[in-house]
């Protein structure tokens, strides 16, 4: 008999508390299985960039546990941190004096693809998030501009788990649309699996499942 493989994300029962302050996240479980897109709904400071920060192994639970890909987060073995994992923060965290192509370049080599290989995806996605010219310094962008740069760097190197925290924020109807239309095909097709938070709750309804 075949054994199952585990869900992407495994979350279970987890607590998380800042210093003597009440628990940011108390009691929390979420299963997400491989190739499907889970939307995190809620409003800002509700704790979801929280919850992101430890799939990520970023930030330490206090009980409980959490799994991505049937392994803890950061522990031996483990490719999350790493190249398992795509990630684009709310907060900008780019290098400004770098071109939109040697940024994606630079992010590129760091998940192990190659010069052509980066060049490619490089240019795919600057075309397809309608970013301008890829010689234009990052620090020169429109904050819009900058996300989608960054939603990029997430996207460069085909992950098998993207985590996205609002994503289309800043970016208008119908290329907010072109985006999820392309996460519901890197799911359904490629078997990437996506957690993406937002406070939309009408593009919500594109995710498989809703917490």
């Amino acid at each position: 008999m075949a054994t199952k493989e585990p869900n992407a994300i495994d979350v279970d029962r987890i607590n998380l508390k800042f210093g003597r302050k009440s628990n940011v996240l108390n009691g929390l479980s979420l299963q997400l299985p491989r190739g499907s897109i889970y939307g995190l709904l809620g409003p800002s400071g509700c704790g979801k960039t929280s919850l992101i920060r430890c799939i990520l192994g970023v930030l330490s639970i206090n009980s409980g546990s959490i799994n991505v890909f049937g392994k803890k987060p950061g522990k031996s073995g483990s490719t999350v941190p790493g190249s398992g994992v795509g990630y684009m923060p709310q907060d900008i965290t780019l290098y400004y004096f770098l071109t939109i192509f040697e940024t994606l370049q630079y992010y590129g080599s760091i998940f192990g693809l190659s010069p052509e290989q980066c060049s490619a995806r490089a240019h795919f996605l600057i075309k397809f998030l309608n970013l301008p010219n890829k010689d234009q310094q990052v620090g020169s962008l429109s904050g819009g501009q900058k996300r989608r740069v960054s939603l990029a760097t997430a996207l460069i190197h085909k992950p098998p788990l993207l985590i996205l925290d609002e994503p289309t924020v800043g970016v208008d109807p119908l290329l907010r649309k072109a985006i999820w239309e392309h996460l519901i095909d890197l799911s359904k097709n490629h078997q990437q699996t996506v957690l993406i938070t937002t406070h939309y709750i009408e593009e919500a309804k594109d995710a498989n499942i809703i917490g």
